[in-house]
């Protein structure tokens, strides 16, 4: 029980650090010319969007397959 509340603390901790990064990237994109001044720092952002972006999916599949083990389990299970 214990290492599931952890693991669902590190998913809404990873889940809180994505939606900022996404937010930061957009603040930076649209209310400064840092990106402008700086492509290269415009294609790092873009880079670490393509990892939040596939971090999501990992975590996605993984969050399904958890769920689909417990969905067999409880039809395993005669009442």
């Amino acid at each position: 029980m214990a290492d599931a509340l952890a693991r669902s603390e590190l998913f809404s901790i990873r889940r809180f650090a994505r939606f900022g990064y996404i937010g930061l990237f957009v603040l930076v994109a649209y209310f400064t010319p840092l990106f402008e001044q700086y492509p290269l720092l415009q294609w790092l952002g873009i880079a670490g969007l393509v990892i939040v972006f596939f971090d999501a999916i990992i975590c996605a599949r993984r969050r399904w397959r958890v769920l689909r083990e417990e969905m067999r389990s409880d039809e395993a299970e005669p009442n």
